[in-house]
């Protein structure tokens, strides 16, 4: 296990402390210096060995190459307000922003292969849209080191801290600790880096990557469908303008409808509008991290309806000719176009064939959309 040693800029050999020791704030920026062999922990915006999405951390050394060191930190104590502005040990949840390029230090929890020993990787992460607590990093010791000599700060690095072996906790603590910690987990803060918001899943705004291969672009993305969606969506939209209508008409007395047909219409709402409702708004009221694949079930509702509607329409609303074939042509080129958004979108769903960079950034049709690109 390496420990990290907070230290001001521009003092890398110096892992002595202050006299009095000089504590760390809000907003300081640091540099994280390994105890044992004083190497700076840096990042560039360079590709992270098995988080291609996130930066690259590592220890810096300076081989002479051109690449200058990015090594300083800020230091983002997030419950200062309900603890300290000073950072203290195992109180305080800290994020360290790299100055250089805004990115957070975050375990990604991918292990690492053998060149690696299997450990933890570590990675610097652009901000999340919304606030995370799994980006925070508590401080479990503080250590102050009293000997200039490298061996002899090895050697205290390596001694053991002063434990208090005399506490005891009873059984009956524990299980009480363990029980509150099992029924208050779910409602702590996470986040994922493809996480997303409920509104965010009506206007397809995010996706999720599932696969990326090991040396080309070729991936996989839990990705929707940009022509179905939307017309899933107009669907929706139809049936309440086209329902709202129906009522304000025959409060007036005037019924457009038969009494069987509007009863098939008013059930066609109940069981698709309903569904999607029953299925899409509990999710605007949770506190947990949701995905895009949290909206599929509802989306299967607004499937249904959309044929639903167009049967509907060609029934009891277009009795001539004319309009019916309009509605048919209509009809035809939505569906054309659902086909070929769908096979421009195969590459991202199947992971075959392998795109270029540029072919891959004419598929994001969206801002928003994190399309993964392998640095060549």
């Amino acid at each position: 296990k390496s420990s990290l040693i907070p230290s001001p800029p521009n003092r890398r050999q110096e892992l002595v402390v202050d006299t009095p020791p000089r504590p760390i704030r809000h907003g300081d920026v640091i540099q994280l210096v390994h105890g044992m062999t004083s190497r700076l922990l840096n990042s560039h915006d360079v590709a992270a060995p098995m988080s291609p999405h996130a930066q690259e951390v590592s220890g810096y050394i300076d081989f002479n190459v051109s690449m200058a060191a990015q090594n300083l930190w800020r230091v983002d104590i997030n419950n200062r307000e309900a603890e300290s502005e000073a950072w203290k040990t195992i109180l305080s949840e800290v994020r360290l922003v790299h100055v250089n390029t805004s990115a957070v230090l975050k375990l990604s929890g991918v292990p690492l292969p053998d060149w690696g020993f299997r450990q933890l990787e570590v990675v610097a992460e652009k901000l999340p849209k919304g606030h995370s607590s799994s980006l925070s990093w508590t401080v479990e010791e503080h250590r102050y080191g009293t000997s200039q000599g490298r061996k002899e700060r090895e050697a205290e690095l390596h001694s053991p801290t002063h434990i208090d072996v005399d506490r005891k906790i009873s059984f009956w603590s524990k299980f009480m600790e363990l029980q509150w910690k099992m029924l208050t987990v779910k409602q702590e803060e996470s986040e994922h880096k493809y996480s997303s918001a409920p509104l965010e899943w009506i206007t397809m705004n995010t996706n999720i990557a599932y696969w990326l291969h090991a040396s080309t672009n070729a991936q996989i993305h839990l990705i929707g469908n940009p022509v179905s969606w939307g017309a899933a969506n107009l669907s929706l939209l139809a049936y309440q303008l086209l329902a709202t209508v129906y009522m304000l008409r025959r409060r007036r007395g005037l019924k457009d409808l038969t009494d069987g047909a509007w009863q098939q219409f008013v059930s066609l709402g109940v069981v698709c509008v309903g569904g999607w409702m029953m299925n899409f708004l509990p999710f605007l009221l949770m506190d947990k991290t949701l995905f895009l694949y949290h909206y599929l079930p509802a989306l299967c509702y607004l499937y249904l309806l959309s044929p639903a509607l167009l049967e509907h329409m060609y029934t009891h609303l277009f009795s001539s000719g004319t309009p019916r074939r309009a509605l048919c042509v209509c009809t035809s080129a939505v569906l054309v176009s659902i086909f070929t958004s769908y096979w421009n979108f195969c590459p991202l769903t199947y992971g075959s064939p392998e795109l270029s960079a540029n072919q891959l950034q004419a598929l994001k049709w969206r801002d928003s959309w994190d399309i993964l690109y392998r640095r060549r």
